[in-house]
């Protein structure tokens, strides 16, 4: 089924889709924010499938940044780490410690701790007769086209799931983004289905406090409040803090050689994109919100310009150039307010501002040297 606003659950399922989604950031973002399940009466279900699929997947990312990080050391050896220098030893902790090697799992690890997840072993609750009986009748998630066996990890998530719901009696809501699950819930007595995250760990926030100031908040709001005004500039400030000298990758195109030799932007213009603010996060004196934002960067970005010499057969430099562009983005962002969430917005401080997905890389356009005025 679908998720319901008014039916209360007693655990949250997440599945590997909605991991990858969040690009597998356990620490922080969204992901982060299942801690908040750790000394609830809520349980955080991860069976033992997703432990590893997750494991499984943050295992190549550790292994594609590590190769990312070895190219770029190697195209630095000239200067950073010629015979005698006193960065080698930097490069060989970067490169062949062996905390790479198990980054992945003491990661895993750590985030179990911090939400408290509880592990649950699949096979205790799901037989093999069960799976195969899903299979010949291709019963959701095993559907009767396609690559079955890709499905079975859903299938004994599923139905692992299902068995442990109903023996305890709760009720589950899981979150993915997956079709097979979506059909599976549908039919099921115990678990339903959603898609938007934020929205699912909205739905567990059911304390009075949080949940009248969010009411407040989005009142004054659409009164244009002046007491809101001033919330929504502190947030201003805070995203105006985090972009402050932030330095995205330069991309650029000319018709001469370019190196980028550094950049630096700064917020120049920001307004919520909506007041959908949902509630992810929250004890007795703060309070994390999501909301989302139309963002405007400006960056300036310096490149030194050179020429290929045939002759020489060499690069010969012929200036340098400075660019400064704008870019726009919408981004839903966190915004974790401290204070006494029953008294006036005026006495709340935003603490800490999160860009959930800011902009990496900026296109500074056509490079060309800057011959000056010869007039």
């Amino acid at each position: 089924m679908s998720s319901d606003e008014n039916e209360e659950y007693g655990a949250i399922l997440v599945d590997t889709s909605i991991f990858d989604a969040h690009g597998l950031k356990l620490e922080k973002g969204l992901l982060g924010k299942l801690r908040q399940f750790k000394d609830s009466d809520i349980d955080y279900l991860l069976p033992d499938v997703i432990k590893g699929e997750v494991k499984s997947h943050l295992e190549k990312k550790v292994k594609s940044a590590r190769a990312s990080l070895e190219k770029a050391l190697n195209d630095a050896g000239d200067h950073l780490f010629f015979e005698g220098s006193e960065l080698n030893d930097a490069k060989s902790i970067l490169i062949d410690s062996n905390e790479i090697e198990g980054i992945a799992e003491s990661r895993v690890d750590k985030f179990i701790a911090n939400s408290g997840a509880l592990v649950l072993e699949c096979g205790d609750y799901v037989s093999v007769s069960e799976l195969l009986q899903q299979y010949f009748k291709n019963e959701p998630p095993l559907a009767e086209t396609g690559k079955k066996k890709n499905e079975f990890p859903d299938a004994i998530v599923l139905l692992a799931t299902e068995a442990w719901a109903q023996k305890n009696d709760i009720r589950v809501l899981a979150v993915a983004r997956d079709g097979d699950w979506k059909n599976y819930c549908e039919n099921s007595d115990n678990i339903d289905y959603t898609e938007d995250f934020a929205d699912a760990l909205s739905k567990f926030n059911k304390a009075t406090a949080p949940f009248s100031f969010l009411s407040l908040l989005i009142e004054k709001l659409e009164e244009e409040d002046d007491d809101a005004a001033d919330f929504i500039e502190k947030i201003h400030n805070g995203v105006a803090n985090y972009f402050d000298g932030f330095t995205p990758d330069q991309e650029a195109d000319s018709f001469h050689y370019w190196e980028p030799d550094g950049c630096h932007g700064r917020l120049n213009d920001f307004e919520l994109a909506d007041k959908n603010f949902k509630i992810v996060d929250h004890a007795e004196d703060y309070i994390v919100l999501e909301v989302s934002a139309n963002i405007t960067v400006e960056v300036e970005g310096e490149f030194s310009l050179s020429q290929y010499d045939s002759i020489d057969r060499d690069h010969v430099y012929i200036g340098g150039v400075t660019v400064t562009v704008e870019e726009e983005f919408t981004s839903e962002i966190l915004v974790t307010v401290y204070g006494d969430l029953t008294g006036p917005l005026s006495d709340l401080d935003v603490e800490d501002i999160e860009v959930v997905n800011p902009i990496t890389s900026v296109d500074f356009g056509t490079l060309e040297p800057d011959y000056g005025d010869y007039d």
